[in-house]
């Protein structure tokens, strides 16, 4: 999609969704009650609109755009809040490469289309009179206008229009100050053309018409595949998504399916990766000099140079973000990824498999260090913090000193499945509880003090083959560092809050007897909800 195409007439969630009870008549003609859930609804003006006057913020970008007549002016001549306009580049018109320079450039040839819909007027003396829709063509500048028309926005930044793109000194000047240009605005309108709504028939209880928004559809648009406008979302402090027949608020997201539009939620550099990695930009330096924008210390230690080694550029950034907070090394196998970045797979011309399936992580195509996840999928459903810093950061190399256990301590003995019933002990006789926990009971060498590592939790006492299944695994896995011995094996009813929990499930690849690995037992993590304050 080269081009927008944008409807006036909008779907969009402005009552709260309840559900309605109707009455009806069955097939033998009796009152039957039934119940619907209200669907989302369609106006001709988004009732919710931006507030005629907004509050001049402390930071004013170096230029905005006057929505009336876009023309761009100096921030500092404004006395008045802006809003930020953010889109997908390959979506504001045709991009075509300069092979002389290498460089790319936007071509916009005025295919935009808004759809104006019909419309029944009052006819003097008496009477109505219909006025068919129509459709007009513009270029993006006139798209934007009849966008900040529709939803009251008088003054508007974005990178085409307040940044000289020819200037490369005013280009890397402006990139400092991304941060603030996001976060000072007083809400982020982000355009996804491919966002619709599915418009159902009008029926005698919904006139207008009614449509339903399936929330699916948005991880797959070019909009949430662009490295700026992740940073855009992160940063601001409100936004709006328009698409092509329909919009609605952040808050009316999912914190847990679309949490980079909340700004409820707290976030970690675990966070953030897992959304950038599956992130890609024109410009390969813009995947650093995005993500440093949200981190503006950071930000101040980096050289803005569209010419300097991509590489040396991308180490230098990785290692400062490991230095600020060691959640970089909360990653694990491929979950998300797997529809995120699924490849598409190739078929010959009978339309059969030619290749299995694979994925495409775009910062893959860098050569970085295994301890920055490139190799794997950060976690995006929790926040890890610790206190530890007995580590450091120097080129490609992370060095952690900290009590580790290895496994090259013991011989490695593989438990069958037969071997682990044998071992495994009963469980505790004249026990009604309705939960029991398997923990595996150690004394670390030099300690007076007993640590148990917990390794499974039913809700049965009886076993079937798959929980037999899933203690070998565990097992297993522990055995690289430690002996598995049965004395040491118990079912408890009681949890406790300092038990620890080692948990293999996540690993990017399967513990190999023949590899060398250190588990490092001196760093404690605590865990938080993303809605933690």
């Amino acid at each position: 999609m080269t081009y927008i195409t944008y409807t006036k007439k909008q779907y969009s969630y402005y009552k709260e969704i309840r559900v309605k009870t109707l009455v009806r008549l069955d097939k033998n003609r009796k009152i039957k009650k039934m119940s619907e859930l209200e669907s989302i609804q369609r106006y001709s003006q988004p009732p919710k609109k931006i507030p005629s006057i907004l509050p001049k913020s402390n930071f004013m970008p170096s230029y905005l755009v006057r929505a009336c007549d876009m023309k761009v002016v100096k921030g500092s001549e404004v006395q008045e809040g802006y809003c930020i306009i953010s889109y997908s580049w390959n979506q504001s018109g045709e991009i075509l490469l300069d092979e002389t320079t290498g460089k790319s450039y936007r071509i916009d040839q005025g295919k935009h289309k808004i759809i104006f819909p019909g419309k029944t007027v009052r006819k003097k003396p008496r009477g109505r009179k219909r006025i068919p829709g129509k459709v007009k063509f513009v270029k993006f500048e006139g798209l934007i206008q009849e966008i900040c028309k529709d939803f009251n926005v008088k003054y508007i930044w974005y990178d085409q229009m307040c940044v000289n793109q020819n200037d490369e000194k005013e280009k890397c000047n402006e990139i400092y100050q991304m941060h603030q240009i996001y976060s000072n605005a007083y809400c982020t309108i982000a355009l996804v053309p491919d966002l619709t709504a599915t418009v159902l028939k009008p029926t005698r209880h919904n006139l207008l018409g009614y449509a339903v928004m399936d929330h699916s559809t948005l991880p797959e648009t070019k909009w949430m595949k662009r490295m700026w406008t992740l940073v855009e979302a992160i940063l601001s402090s409100k936004i709006i998504l328009i698409g092509k027949n329909i919009h609605y608020w952040y808050h009316e997201m999912s914190n847990i399916d679309f949490p980079m539009l909340r700004n409820d939620l707290v976030w970690d550099i675990a966070h953030i990766l897992h959304y950038a990695h599956a992130r890609t930009s024109t410009k390969e330096h813009d995947h650093v000099f995005a993500l440093a924008n949200i981190f503006p210390g950071i930000m101040k230690k980096i050289t803005v140079d569209y010419n300097q080694d991509i590489q040396e550029l991308m180490i230098q950034f990785y290692g400062f973000l490991a230095k600020m907070d060691l959640s970089i090394l909360f990653f694990g196998k491929y979950y998300y990824y797997k529809t995120m970045c699924q490849a598409p797979i190739s078929c010959n011309t009978e339309g059969k498999s030619t290749s299995e399936a694979g994925y495409n992580i775009p910062v893959q195509k860098f050569d970085l260090p295994s301890w920055t996840g490139v190799y794997g999928e950060h976690n995006r459903n929790r926040v890890y913090k610790t206190s530890f810093k007995n580590y450091t950061v120097k080129g490609r190399i992370l060095q952690i000193t900290c009590a580790a256990l290895t496994n090259d301590q013991h011989n490695i003995v593989k438990l069958d499945l037969e071997s682990i019933k044998i071992m495994l002990p009963p469980f505790p006789e004249e026990d009604n509880s309705r939960c029991w926990t398997l923990v595996l009971r150690l004394q670390p060498q030099g300690s007076t003090n007993e640590k148990f590592i917990l390794i499974e939790s039913m809700t049965s006492r009886k076993l079937d083959s798959t929980d037999y299944k899933h203690i070998a695994t565990a097992l297993n896995n522990l055995s690289h560092f430690m002996a598995i011995k049965k004395i040491n094996l118990l079912w408890t009813t009681t949890l406790c809050p300092r038990w620890t929990m080692l948990d293999f499930h996540g690993l990017t690849e399967p513990l190999e007897n023949s590899a060398q690995y250190m588990l490092l037992a001196g760093i404690w993590i605590s865990i938080f909800s993303m809605t933690s304050p």
